[in-house]
């Protein structure tokens, strides 16, 4: 069975030994605890809409990703609706839609998050993101420290999380990785045409755990949400059923 995405806080906050939001519904996943707990320092990331489906199906062009897959791997499941800014809100706090009520990205939490369980700890995270992203415009809103990227691709995204783990020493990161959501939006997450973007996403992640458990940083990588093909050329790939396209996503963990 998949665990919950009101896992993910509880995790997190259970490998830097912080008490989870207080709202949370989720509980901490063992084996993820197990390998992580005492981190220092913790990094999520996050490819949006990249669904156990995508990843299974274009699996050569993520060796990378895969290799961690296949030495430390469970499958989460997207709360509902299986869209982005619930689940990011889900993730950080431990709740579904109803308890955080984001529906939104302008919209305010309605819950404590784990930035404001670190704030009582004395402590900072980071919310990092493309400009008019969820990662920006939610997590970054509400962080101790806003990520929002220079610019609105992908690879600014990674600069600036990379700058504010060398510079800033946040001890949680959470950062979205957009570009995979819009390549399936545009051609469908089953077309032959999302390869490049999934090959450059693979490359990226790589890169990005390197220097981050160089710098002490335990890192899970996982996704908000999946996508289904429409079979409509104008508009390639959607979500937000309860289908397992949508919702069941992969989640792996490397430690420093």
């Amino acid at each position: 069975m998949p665990h919950c995405m009101t896992c993910v806080a509880p995790t997190v906050a259970a490998t830097l030994d912080l008490r989870s939001p207080q709202d949370a519904t989720g509980q901490p996943i063992d084996e993820i605890v197990a390998d992580l707990g005492g981190s220092e320092r913790i990094a999520v990331i996050a490819p949006d809409a990249l669904g156990q489906h995508q990843l299974e199906r274009f699996a050569d062009e993520m060796p990378f990703l895969t290799s961690l897959c296949d030495r430390r791997h469970t499958v989460l499941q997207s709360v509902m609706p299986s869209v982005t800014c619930v689940n990011f809100a889900t993730m950080v706090t431990g709740c579904e839609l109803d308890g955080h009520g984001i529906s939104s990205k302008d919209l305010d939490f309605t819950c404590e998050t784990l930035f404001d369980v670190l704030e009582e700890a004395g402590q900072a995270g980071a919310g990092c993101g493309r400009p008019g992203y969820t990662g920006s415009e939610l997590l970054g809103r509400f962080a101790q420290i806003d990520g929002t990227a220079a610019l609105a691709d992908d690879a600014a995204i990674e600069e600036s999380v990379l700058r504010i783990a060398s510079e800033e020493r946040p001890r949680f990161i959470i950062a979205q990785i957009g570009g995979t959501d819009d390549h399936f939006h545009r051609f469908g997450p089953g077309s032959s045409r999302v390869a490049p973007k999934l090959r450059e996403t693979d490359c990226r992640l790589e890169r990005m755990v390197s220097e981050l458990t160089a710098g002490g940083y335990s890192v899970m990588i996982l996704s908000d949400h999946g996508q289904h093909d429409t079979g409509n050329p104008e508009r390639g790939g959607t979500h937000g059923t309860d289908s397992d396209e949508d919702r069941l996503v992969p989640c792996t963990w490397i430690d420093t």
